[in-house]
């Protein structure tokens, strides 16, 4: 991306995962967005109940679909690379259609199309995602839009998003968002936060982390932004 993190487009190895380093925050960006779309393991408990409504109950696009660093999803996450993807694009169309508007079922559809590099529809689901409210969805539309995957780059636009995903439970926002304002890349954008948030989003992280790699890419964020005005 331009203003220091963009580098090119496409997307890098499914395994590959997020490191809160230098060379990670302003030249990865490629990598970034593989991993809010394919990679990351957090393993949660399946839940096949109802809990609060239609929304929190567990489908088949859930088992066939769900990212495995979204830290709100409802099943165990599948990589890029073992997602099934006839299949995942079937169960939740079937879902979104038993429960219309469901940000989370949006995004989880919005992969089968993205991994395709089919960008049109892919984007679209992002979007109805984002405004459903649904931090994954959020997230990951940023990406896309701070590298220009598919659609025109817009770095204000996506930091904005990174907002709206880091004031929910989301680690990863928080992750890309504090990374990303340390190195200035949003400068010259008014996205309606300040340091003093961000730095609560940072002490959020380290209670989100949840696996090793996580732990540490956390590790590496409170170090630096610990070290920002030295």
């Amino acid at each position: 991306m331009e203003k220091r993190t963009k580098h090119g487009s496409g997307l890098a190895g499914d395994d590959e995962r997020l490191r809160s380093n230098r060379k990670m925050r302003t030249a990865s960006t490629i990598i970034a967005l593989f991993i809010a779309l394919g990679a990351g393991l957090q393993v949660v408990m399946r839940r096949d109940e109802l809990v609060g409504g239609p929304a929190n109950k567990v489908t088949e696009c859930d088992r066939l679909a769900a990212h495995p660093s979204d830290t709100q999803k409802l099943a165990p996450g599948i990589g890029q690379a073992d997602v099934n993807i006839p299949a995942a694009r079937k169960a939740c169309q079937q879902a979104l259609a038993a429960n219309p508007g469901d940000g989370r079922t949006l995004y989880q559809l919005g992969r089968t199309f993205f991994y395709e590099r089919d960008y049109e529809p892919g984007i679209a689901y992002f979007r109805q995602s984002d405004a459903a409210g649904y931090a994954q969805g959020q997230f990951v539309l940023g990406l896309i839009l701070v590298q220009g995957n598919g659609t025109e780059p817009d770095t204000c636009a996506g930091g904005a998003l990174w907002v709206k995903a880091a004031r929910q439970r989301h680690l990863y926002s928080k992750v890309y968002l504090a990374n990303n304002w340390l190195d200035k890349m949003f400068a010259d954008c008014d996205l309606g936060t300040t340091e003093q948030e961000i730095d609560g989003m940072v002490s959020a992280a380290q209670e989100l982390a949840d696996t090793p790699n996580q732990k540490d890419d956390v590790a590496m964020l409170r170090k630096n932004w610990n070290g920002r005005k030295r």
